[in-house]
């Protein structure tokens, strides 16, 4: 008897629905909006199917406007249709007769040659704008794919404010366990020290070797960096240097409308050819000092260089000691 008993028992059990998720899905009441002059009316009705199956395979669930006004009074249906959509005291009476989360307004208008169409979303509860997209210009045949494109904009933005998902605590590392090491009483413990080897001594530098120092490359480290602003100089120099043997060349060959135009040129002749033959002059003597602290030999150096480039000329320094 106990055996049948629990084996049906196991059965019922394992039938019963699973329980329903806690977070309820978001309700849409879904509405045309109130602006209807020069749109079809059967394109309206298109309209709202198309969104309201798209609601509908997004997981959110629709109620119809028509549903809720089904069931008021003459009076009360006729207000509520004749309200304008987008004040939020109708919104408000609309979410509030449907007891819906959002109330979504559905708008296919003209628009220049075509129509414009998109969707609004308010809260129900006071009717306040929570989001709206809206494609412009469109054909009659392209009113539906403007709808879904809508839909794709508002849909994640209101699931994000109604449904928003619960923030993961950040995971907690273990506190590491610390070995005690075991203290017998009476027992002398060893005191750990440097690994030697047996009969062997560390060695200790007393300044006293015959090994030879070896010479550290310390400046021809820092050659090629005064080698190379010299390049830089010298390449920079020239281009001010062929400049200035242009100027020159126009002056001499060009006639000038004005005196002042002339003198412009002679001027900017000059200062090519100045910041030319400095740059030349900067550069190669950069070269020569690379080329010296690359070849004379020293044991140890500790040089900073620096290249400093301006528009009337250019310098190179350095800062160190030899040995």
């Amino acid at each position: 008897m106990l055996i049948p008993f629990l084996a049906a028992l196991t059965l019922v059990v394992a039938q019963a629905p699973a329980p329903s998720s806690s977070a309820k899905p978001v309700t849409v009441l879904l509405a045309p909006t109130d602006v209807t002059r020069g749109t079809p009316r059967y394109l309206i009705g298109i309209a709202q199917e198309h969104v309201a199956e798209q609601l509908k395979a997004r997981g959110l669930e629709v109620i119809r406007v028509e549903d809720v006004t089904r069931t008021l009074t003459k009076k009360q249906r006729t207000a509520m249709m004749r309200c304008k959509r987008t004040q939020p005291a109708c919104i408000a009476s609309l979410g509030a007769a449907a007891k819906t989360d959002v109330v979504m307004v559905t708008e296919v208008l003209p628009y220049l040659n075509g129509y414009k169409a998109g969707v609004r979303v308010y809260t129900a509860q006071d009717g306040a704008p929570l989001t709206e997209h809206s494609v412009p210009e469109v054909k009659k045949d392209q009113v539906m794919d403007a709808l879904t494109r809508s839909l794709d904009e508002v849909v994640p933005i209101t699931m994000r404010v109604l449904r928003p998902e619960p923030v993961a605590p950040p995971p907690v590392t273990p506190p590491v366990a610390q070995q005690t090491p075991q203290v017998t009483p009476g027992e002398r413990q060893p005191v750990p020290g440097p690994d030697l080897t047996p009969g062997v001594q560390p060695p200790t530098d007393l300044g006293l070797s015959d090994t030879p120092t070896v010479e550290t490359p310390g400046r021809r480290k820092w050659a090629w960096v005064p080698a190379a602003g010299g390049v830089v100089l010298a390449g920079v120099g020239t281009v001010f240097f062929v400049q200035s043997r242009g100027k020159l060349n126009d002056l001499n060959n060009n006639e000038f409308s004005t005196l002042e135009e002339a003198q412009e040129v002679r001027d900017s002749g000059k200062r090519s050819q100045t910041i030319g033959v400095v740059g030349i002059g900067v550069g190669a003597a950069a070269i020569a000092a690379g080329a010296l602290m690359y070849f004379l030999p020293v044991k140890q150096t500790n040089v900073q260089p620096s290249v400093t480039l301006t528009p009337q000329g250019g310098g190179l320094s350095f800062a160190g000691t030899w040995q």
